[in-house]
């Protein structure tokens, strides 16, 4: 099965939000400071959605693992 680039962003984009969200809880909790939280948060996921999306184009291209599914 080929997935198209747009479904591979919107794979990336939604894993991130709920990334961004995760972080933003996480240094909320060790700093206590929201500001900070979101501010990192936004940082890391302007860096991770592209690098997501590279790799969600890499592995399409591995065929290991991968079989035809005859039942749909």
């Amino acid at each position: 099965m080929a997935s198209t680039l747009l479904r591979s962003f919107i794979k990336g984009f939604i894993w991130e939000f709920i990334s961004f969200l995760i972080i933003i809880a996480a240094v909320y909790i060790v700093y206590g400071d929201l500001s900070a939280s979101i501010k990192f948060s936004f940082i890391l996921t302007l860096i991770k959605i592209p690098l997501f999306f590279l790799h969600e184009r890499i592995w399409k291209k591995i065929r290991w693992g991968k079989y035809k599914d005859s039942s749909f």
